[in-house]
């Protein structure tokens, strides 16, 4: 599991106590200190510039921002730099004596609730969350989305139905994705039905890898993607990123099935260098898979084979095997394409 990364911003000498308790109590987190010069300390990093600036340039680069000063203080630096609560990191506000850790932003998406309440649990402090299906000890559907693992296809939607939630409507979700959803405690208004034909609430979760007309429901709705997809690939050294981009966007468009559940990116060790790769995987923000070669070896039969590519790889197919594999041998939806030096093949990960 990925060890979170948290920043600790204080303007203090009392932030700076509170900081490096803090980070005593956090030993299982990547934490840095942060604060201004005069008040630095060892093992504290210095800002160097004014705190929106400096906030702006650490927004990237953590998963938890836990400011130590005034609230007000943390609202007038973040506001000219906030994206969006699927991109900010979540963000707490402590008071010097650590009597409090306020929830900001970011409380689902980027964790701050969470955040808050393992802060109050260590150090004793009273944690405060104000988002209204906590409050409610409900579900918000960001918060159901993270659980199973899918992405929002709209976020207007997804405020709009969790809106319906808090206010205790009727909610209908249809799992067409296939996702376990078996340690999920579901709220009491919403009900798991077994496809769009047996709805008949006011309003429906649908989760599916499939594009959707809207058109086609008469219900407010929200589309979650689960993230399974995993596509392998294989490109002539130096193919352009932009074109790699285009050809997954293409070839998903062609089979109806969204680009936002792309979970993974499956190839070869020969490839693992590529930067039009690389940049793919950044785009469509999925992770790098390297398949070894004797790992490709014992599956490549199963797959149709090149000798072109033999010759160059060692291998007698990388598209296929590759995300046989890294699909945990799940699922083909689209077998090898050829894209002018780009193959890819699309595959659903299994359960």
């Amino acid at each position: 599991m990925k060890i979170k990364k948290w920043a600790i911003v204080t303007l203090s000498n009392d932030g700076m106590d509170l900081a490096e308790r803090l980070v005593k109590q956090l030993e299982d987190k990547d934490c840095t200190i942060y604060t201004k010069e005069k008040y630095a300390r060892e093992k504290t990093e210095i800002i160097e510039s004014d705190i929106s600036a400096f906030m702006g340039s650490i927004m990237e680069d953590f998963d938890i921002i836990c400011c130590i000063m005034a609230t007000g203080i943390v609202v007038r630096a973040l506001a000219p730099i906030l994206e969006h609560k699927s991109k900010d990191p979540g963000i707490l506000v402590m008071d010097a004596r650590g009597d409090y850790v306020i929830s900001l932003l970011s409380g689902h998406l980027g964790g701050a609730n969470d955040a808050a309440r393992l802060v109050a649990k260590r150090l004793g402090a009273k944690a405060v969350i104000t988002t209204g299906t906590d409050v409610k000890g409900t579900m918000a559907v960001d918060v159901l989305a993270e659980k199973i693992q899918c992405t929002i296809d709209d976020f207007t939607d997804a405020k709009d139905i969790t809106a319906l939630i808090l206010n205790g409507e009727a909610i209908g979700l249809i799992n067409q994705g296939n996702v376990d959803l078996n340690d999920l405690i579901l709220p009491g208004n919403i009900e798991l039905l077994s496809d769009n034909s047996h709805i008949k609430k006011y309003a429906g979760v649908i989760i599916t890898s499939r594009e959707l007309e809207k058109t086609s429901l008469k219900i407010p709705s929200v589309k979650l993607v689960p993230k399974k997809l995993v596509l392998g690939v294989g490109c002539r050294r130096d193919t352009p990123g932009k074109k790699i981009i285009l050809a997954i966007q293409s070839t998903l468009a062609s089979i109806k099935i969204s680009d936002k559940g792309i979970k993974a990116f499956a190839t070869i060790g020969l490839k693992e260098q590529e930067p039009g790769i690389q940049e793919a995987c950044d785009y469509f923000k999925a992770k790098k898979v390297i398949i070894p070669d004797e790992m490709v070896q014992m599956v490549q039969s199963r797959f149709e084979a090149s000798d072109f590519v033999f010759q160059t790889t060692g291998l007698y197919a990388v598209s296929e095997p590759c995300g046989y594999i890294a699909s945990g041998f799940g699922t083909c939806l689209l077998e090898k394409q050829k894209l002018n030096g780009i193959t890819l093949s699309v595959w659903i990960e299994e359960n």
